[in-house]
């Protein structure tokens, strides 16, 4: 849409047009692989902008597992991009950044496209100087972001600690809620904290997923594994609109709990 707007032109993949004309081919949130010619084609060949200090998070979903993995340091890298396989070029110029205890997906993309517009910048201006200083990513630290689905969203209440559940909050804020079920009801869980330690402690004895509603708060409460807890505001039971946590527990937690007196109590008479 910018590019129209601007009058810029735009050559749709697969490119059919002659790339002798060009220095050096860019790449950005490009989620196919190049053919060796096309990278050839460019007489100083091709750089990518990637979302982590690579080798750490190469792949589709580097931001998204930043985040998730709880790492308080990122960054922006501009690489050599090789044939056959993603994301294993050298490093051509990098920058770290520190993230914030509850930086969330958009606001660390945000804080990314910055930096990596002026990295890429940078490289532009050196060039072709930049690319022969180049360096290769050790491989004994690389580790891997593939792409996600909407699966990744669902919560494991007796493997996830507080912390874990809170980052993957932090991570798919913007793409996915997270999913559990509540009181035998599929649910998405919106505006997600760590409960405060005087809170999380009325569960202690609790299993994992076991949830009450904190009436000073107005959140609901979820143990987690180990003695933490997670308080949710919101809450979409499934096929229907967000609800406060409020009218959760009016409209189902304290239903439900009616419900099965009524059944114990049936059958006690019997």
């Amino acid at each position: 849409m910018y590019a129209k707007e601007k009058g810029i032109v735009i050559n749709n993949w697969p490119l059919d047009i002659d790339l002798s004309n060009f220095h050096i081919g860019i790449v950005v949130s490009f989620g196919y692989l190049i053919p060796s010619n096309v990278i050839k084609s460019f007489p100083l060949g091709m750089i990518n902008v990637h979302g982590s200090l690579l080798p750490k998070w190469r792949g589709a979903a580097p931001i998204t597992y930043t985040l998730m993995n709880g790492d308080r340091q990122t960054g922006v890298t501009i690489m050599n991009i090789k044939p056959k396989k993603f994301d294993i070029g050298e490093i051509v110029l990098q920058k770290e950044i520190n993230i914030s205890e509850h930086e969330t997906l958009p606001e660390l993309y945000i804080k990314l496209s910055k930096l990596g517009a002026d990295l890429l910048a940078k490289v532009i201006d050196d060039l072709p100087h930049i690319l022969k200083s180049v360096k290769p990513q050790n491989e004994a630290n690389a580790t891997y972001a593939p792409k996600i689905t909407s699966k990744i969203a669902s919560v494991k209440w007796d493997e996830m600690s507080a912390t874990n559940v809170y980052n993957l909050h932090r991570a798919l804020l913007g793409l996915y809620p997270l999913s559990t079920r509540l009181i035998d009801t599929p649910v998405k869980l919106h505006d997600i904290k760590i409960a405060e330690k005087s809170i999380a402690v009325k569960l202690k004895e609790e299993k994992p997923g076991v949830a009450m509603y904190d009436n000073v708060n107005n959140t609901l409460v979820i143990k987690c594994k180990g003695d933490d807890c997670i308080s949710v505001k919101n809450i979409a039971v499934k096929g229907k609109s967000r609800i406060s946590a409020q009218s959760f527990n009016n409209g189902y937690i304290k239903e439900t709990m009616y419900t099965k007196r009524k059944t114990t109590k049936r059958k006690e008479v019997n």
